[in-house]
C-alpha cells in the first residue's frame, strides 16, 4: 500500500493493478481536500487499508483480483463491516448491468473512468457527505430496475411491524439518505449502535443494502397509493408512482421526473419532468445532487417560458413558495420545501 498525505478526506483506492491504483492515487493526492489517499491492488489489501485508516470513501473497481465481479463483492463486504465508509464504484463504461449492480452492492456513487479527475474529486467530496453521485443515465438504469423489481423485494406490513419504534426511526433516517454518523448525531447514538440497528433492520426486512431498502419501501408505498388510482391494473406501476409522487414521496417524484424525461410509460414531457425533478430535489437530500444535474441539463433544452411554467407548477404544488428560476440563475436551487413521506 502507498499512502500520500494532504489535508481532509481519507480515501482508499481499490484498483485491479498496482500501477493503475498508484496512478489514480497520485492524481487525487494533488487535491488539497484529501488527507490520505491509499492505493491498494487487491481485495485483501483494500480491506486491510480500510481497517487501518478508516476512510470516508472507498473507490472500488468493478474488476479486482482479475475477477470482473470481485469489486461488487468487496463493496458488499465494506458496507457490511464498515457501513460508515461510503463506496464509489469505478466502472469502465455506462452499461445498465454494472451500474445497477453497483447500487445493489451498496455504492453511494457510480463513476466512469472516462470522466475527469476533477469530477472524481467532486464525486468523492459529495459522497463523503452522504450524498449520492450518479449521472442521469445511471439513475435511469436504477429507475428501470426499481420499476421491474420482483415483488419479493417488497417489504410487507408484517415485516415492518416487527421493527421497534427506534428501528422505525432508523429506517426513516436511512430513507432520507443519512449516513450512520448523521443518524447517530440525530438520535444521540454511537456509530456502533447505529450499525447494529441497521444490521437488525436489514435482517428483519430481508434486504442487504440501502438501495434495496429504498426500492422495497418505494414499492410498498407505491402499492399503498395504487388504491387511489381507479385505472391501475395489477401490473401497472405508473398510477401508483404518480399517486405517491403527488402525496410527496421524494423517491416517487424522482422516478416520475425521469419517466417524463425519457417518455418511459408516459408521453414525454420535459416541462413535467422539470417539475418533478425540482420537487424531488427540494424534498430529499438523497436525490438532490442527481436531480439537480438532470434538471440543469434539461433546463438548457427548454425555453425560458417553459422553465417558468414548470416552476409555477412547483410553486403552486408547495403553496406558492418562491422558486428561483434556472433561466435567471444557472444552477440555482429553489427554497421551497415539499412534504415528504417514506422515500
Amino acid at each position: 500500500m502507498d499512502g500520500i498525505k494532504a489535508s481532509g478526506i481519507r480515501v482508499v483506492i481499490a484498483e485491479n493493478t498496482r500501477m493503475a491504483s498508484r496512478l489514480l492515487a497520485d492524481a487525487l493526492s494533488q487535491n488539497s481536500a484529501l488527507e490520505a489517499v491509499v492505493a491498494a491492488s487487491s481485495a485483501t489489501e483494500s480491506l486491510q487499508a480500510i481497517s487501518e485508516i478508516h476512510p470516508a470513501v472507498a473507490l472500488v473497481s468493478d474488476t479486482l483480483d482479475d475477477d470482473p465481479k470481485r469489486g461488487f463483492e468487496l463493496a458488499r463486504e465494506i458496507r457490511a463491516t464498515w457501513p460508515e465508509v461510503q463506496v464509489v464504484m469505478l466502472l469502465d463504461g455506462c452499461k445498465p448491468e454494472p451500474v445497477v449492480e453497483a447500487f445493489r452492492a451498496g455504492a453511494r456513487g457510480v463513476f466512469s473512468r472516462n470522466e475527469s479527475f476533477k469530477e472524481l474529486a467532486a464525486c468523492i467530496a459529495r459522497v463523503s457527505r452522504g450524498e449520492i453521485w450518479a449521472r442521469s443515465e445511471h439513475m435511469a438504469f436504477a429507475i428501470e430496475a426499481l420499476a421491474s423489481a420482483p415483488a419479493s423485494t417488497e417489504v410487507d406490513s408484517e415485516a415492518l411491524l416487527t421493527l421497534s419504534k427506534r428501528e422505525r426511526e432508523v429506517v426513516d433516517a436511512l430513507a432520507e439518505g443519512l449516513s450512520n454518523r448523521e443518524i447517530g448525531e440525530r438520535m444521540d447514538l454511537s456509530r456502533h449502535t447505529v450499525k447494529n440497528y441497521v444490521c437488525r433492520i436489514f435482517e428483519k426486512l430481508g434486504v442487504s443494502t440501502r438501495f434495496e431498502l429504498m426500492v422495497a419501501l418505494t414499492r410498498r408505498q407505491a402499492t399503498t397509493y395504487r388504491k387511489l388510482a381507479d385505472e391501475a391494473g395489477p401490473s401497472d406501476l405508473l398510477p401508483a408512482l404518480l399517486a405517491a409522487a403527488e402525496a410527496g414521496v421524494a423517491s416517487a417524484q424522482f422516478v416520475v421526473g425521469h419517466m417524463y424525461l425519457y417518455g418511459e410509460g408516459v408521453r414525454r414531457d420535459k416541462v413535467l419532468a422539470y417539475k418533478w425533478l425540482l420537487l424531488a430535489e427540494q424534498a430529499d437530500e438523497a436525490f438532490s445532487d442527481a436531480s439537480r444535474r438532470a434538471r440543469k441539463k434539461l433546463g438548457t433544452e427548454l425555453l425560458s417560458v417553459q422553465v417558468t411554467e414548470a416552476e409555477r407548477m412547483v410553486s403552486q404544488w408547495v403553496g406558492n413558495a418562491e422558486i428561483p428560476s434556472l433561466s435567471r440563475e444557472p444552477g440555482s436551487v429553489g427554497t421551497a420545501k415539499a412534504a415528504t413521506g417514506v422515500a
